[in-house]
């Protein structure tokens, strides 16, 4: 059995794409979106949310 929790997904998208799919989530989800860097800390506010998180890298996309 794999340890699921050591593998994240990943995703190379640009800026404008990644608006994109939180304008989407939020309208989804009926909730809002908050895009963070990952390595900021966000803090939960009291109603439902979506916190998706961006690296950049180094490597072309």
């Amino acid at each position: 059995m794999s340890n699921t929790t050591a593998t994240r997904p990943v995703i190379r998208a640009s800026t404008a794409d990644i608006a994109a799919l939180a304008e989407f989530l939020s309208l989804l989800f009926d909730a809002p979106v908050m895009i963070t860097a990952s390595d900021e800390v966000v803090a939960a506010p009291a109603e439902p949310h979506l916190v998706m998180i961006v690296a950049e890298t180094g490597g072309a996309a």
